[in-house]
């Protein structure tokens, strides 16, 4: 088997798999620039020279700043906070009042106050982290994974929803009489 038999249908697969997520992501981030350069925060021009501004906010904490504020970080991170904030966007809210408290407070508290945090660390707080041998962007980094992995954790135990399919599998046994296997069988 040569290499191209194998090269060939990958790629053809990837860029047909792969164009409408890549699409989305930079439909949102385009969508995020756009609303940072109406309300302000960001020069008419941003340059791969300047990839990110490390100021603090001039009105820190005002309202949801948390897309202007991952607009605002270098690249890499940048990419992951805006990933992070479509999954908290696009995540259907829990059933569990415990689980939708947490998930916002992520979206709200959690998220912001890490991005602002990271914004905000002066010079000579850079320094402080690297004479501790603490890497500010391996921080941030740790940070934003830690975010990522609670919200795996919140959407993998929502067991509400399993509770209602359940119950929805046992009223209609109850109802229409059918045993238990035959509701799966009579499809």
């Amino acid at each position: 088997m040569d290499l191209e038999a194998i090269v060939v249908p990958a790629l053809f697969f990837g860029s047909v798999f792969g164009f409408p997520l890549l699409r989305r992501q930079m439909i949102h981030r385009h969508e995020l620039e756009r609303e940072a350069l109406r309300r302000g925060f960001l020069p008419a021009r941003v340059t791969q020279e300047h990839p990110a501004l490390p100021a603090p906010l001039p009105h820190a904490g005002a309202g949801d700043d948390a897309p202007t504020l991952a607009l605002r970080l270098p690249e890499p991170h940048r990419l992951f906070a805006l990933a992070l904030l479509c999954r908290l966007e696009d995540t259907p809210p829990p059933a569990e009042e415990r689980s939708r408290t947490m998930l916002s407070q992520i979206r709200l508290e959690y998220l912001p106050e890490t991005l602002r945090a990271y914004l905000h660390l002066t010079p000579a707080g850079r320094e402080q982290l690297r004479a501790q041998g603490r890497d500010p962007e391996g921080l941030l980094r740790e940070q934003l994974e830690r975010l990522n992995e609670g919200l795996d954790d919140l959407l993998r135990h929502d067991h509400a929803a399993a509770d209602r399919l359940l119950t929805q599998g046992h009223f209609l046994r109850d109802r229409f009489g059918a045993p238990h296997g035959e509701l799966l069988r009579s499809r």
